[in-house]
């Protein structure tokens, strides 16, 4: 971004061309657009939205970056984070919430995934060719945040002294996985199966001992 946007006029201008190249990758696809697409759609000229973004990459960075905050947002408004995390306490009642909680995390990522006239869709096929790191770093900060929100309530017991590294670990693998599932052409396997076998995983992980011996 060239010119840092101020004013309340040139904050909704740079808020149009972000929301104007959503529209534009939808309709378009990822590859199907200009700078002169989204200066059109954003009812704008090009040399307006130049005072602010050096190229179409600069904007689908900044549209990605918007995406993956109100993504994190989303999920730490979820009822179940607040809720049940803090309720479930304990033994098999504490695993149950556990298991719970991570379904349906898993389970409105996969929602997100298939929303906003296939926006998301078009950009996990180019997932490869974003800047993907930025929407990684956010949301395994914001499943660390959550997590933490759950073994707190519950450390002493599940103790688990690398959590840190047991939710970079998950993040990591969960986000492929669904990224990889909604990317590729039908497969053989369901969304309720990948959902299920995910949430297993998980929850194995995280009610597994704090130390491992090898």
């Amino acid at each position: 971004m060239r010119k840092k946007p101020k004013q309340k006029r040139s904050r909704q201008m740079v808020d149009a061309l972000i929301e104007a190249t959503a529209k534009c990758v939808t309709e378009l696809g990822l590859d199907g657009i200009t700078t002169h697409h989204i200066a059109e759609t954003a009812g704008v000229s090009v040399g307006s939205l130049y005072q602010y973004f050096d190229d179409k990459e600069a904007l689908v960075e900044a549209l990605v970056d918007k995406l993956a905050n109100e993504i994190s947002e989303a999920l730490r408004r979820l009822p179940l984070i607040e809720q049940t995390m803090m309720e479930q306490a304990g033994g098999a009642e504490g695993t149950a919430g556990l298991k719970g909680n991570v379904n349906m995390i898993i389970q409105f990522g996969f929602a997100l995934l298939n929303s906003r006239d296939g926006l998301y869709l078009e950009l996990v096929r180019n997932w490869h060719s974003l800047p993907t790191d930025r929407v990684m770093d956010i949301l395994q900060q914001t499943f660390m945040d959550l997590s933490r929100v759950y073994f707190l309530k519950n450390y002493q017991n599940t103790p688990i002294e690398d959590l840190h590294v047991r939710i970079f670990i998950i993040a990591n693998s969960v986000m492929f996985t669904m990224v990889r599932y909604i990317g590729q052409p039908r497969m053989l396997m369901s969304q309720e199966e990948i959902t299920k076998g995910l949430t297993e995983m998980v929850v194995g992980y995280l009610s597994g001992p704090g130390e491992t011996e090898y």
